[in-house]
C-alpha cells in the first residue's frame, strides 16, 4: 500500500486557532498544514493527499466548512473531514454529516477529543486508500484479459460447464482450457473459488458486472 505520510489540513480564519490545532498535531509528530480559507486550501489541494481536513464551520473570508466538504467530493477528493464549530447544533451536525464529515465538535472541546477524532478521521483514510488500492489493481487485472477471455470468465462464474462453454461459443473444448487457464493466471488467481472471489469484489466495486464495463453494453438486436 501507498506509505505517503498523512497530513492533517486545518482550514480556519482564526489564526490561533489554526496554530492550536497545528501544534496538537505536531507535538504527535504529524504534519500539519494551515489555512485561512477553503480557497487557499483547495488551490494547494490535489487528488492524491493523504490524510484528513479540520475546517471551521463558519469562515467570515469564505467559503464555509459544509461549502468545502462539496467541492471536496466535486474534485473527487475523499479526505475524511471534521467540521468544528463555535455554534455546533443539532441542524449543522446533520448538514456536515450528510456530506460525508467524520463529525463535528464545538471549538471548545477539549485536546483529548479533538485528538481522537483526528485518529479516527486519519485510520478512515487508511482504510479508504486501501480498499482503492485494492479496487485499481482488481482493475488493472481485469482490464488484461482479452475479449475471448472475458467471454469464457463470464461462463465460468455462472457456473457453465467446460463443454457447455465450447458450445455455447463456438470453440474447442481445447481452447475454452486454454482461455480458462490464462484467466486464472492473468487474474492472479489458482482455483475457480478465488476467481468467483475476485469477479464479486470486482462486481461490487463497479456496482455493476464487470463484463459490461470490459466489453461494453450488449448490442441490441431487431425484433
Amino acid at each position: 500500500m501507498n506509505d505517503q505520510q498523512q497530513t492533517v489540513f486545518i482550514i480556519d480564519d482564526d489564526e490561533a486557532v489554526r496554530e492550536s490545532i497545528a501544534a496538537l498535531v505536531d507535538i504527535r509528530g504529524l504534519k500539519a498544514e494551515t489555512f485561512a480559507s477553503g480557497e487557499e486550501f483547495l488551490k494547494r489541494m490535489t487528488n492524491d493527499e493523504s490524510g484528513c481536513v479540520v475546517t471551521d464551520l463558519r469562515i467570515d473570508n469564505g467559503m464555509s466548512g459544509l461549502d468545502l466538504q462539496l467541492a471536496l467530493q466535486e474534485r473527487g477528493i475523499r479526505l475524511p473531514v471534521i467540521v468544528i464549530s463555535a455554534y455546533a447544533n443539532v441542524s449543522n451536525a446533520v448538514q456536515a454529516m450528510h456530506h460525508g464529515a467524520v463529525t463535528l465538535l464545538e471549538k471548545n472541546c477539549s485536546t483529548d477529543v479533538l485528538w481522537q477524532a483526528i485518529c479516527d478521521a486519519l485510520d478512515q483514510d487508511l482504510k479508504t486508500r486501501s480498499v482503492s488500492e485494492h479496487v485499481d489493481d482488481l482493475r488493472s487485472r481485469f482490464d488484461s484479459l482479452t475479449t475471448d477471455e472475458v467471454q469464457v470468465l463470464t461462463r465460468i462464474v455462472q457456473g457453465t460447464l467446460n463443454k457447455v462453454i465450447a458450445k455455447d461459443l463456438a470453440i474447442s473444448l481445447r481452447t475454452v482450457e486454454s482461455r480458462r487457464q490464462k484467466v486464472l493466471s492473468k487474474l492472479g488467481v489458482a482455483t475457480v473459488p478465488e476467481l468467483v472471489r475476485a469477479y464479486v469484489e470486482f462486481e461490487q466495486a463497479l456496482g455493476r458486472p464487470p463484463e459490461e464495463v470490459l466489453l461494453g453494453p450488449p448490442e441490441e438486436t431487431d425484433q
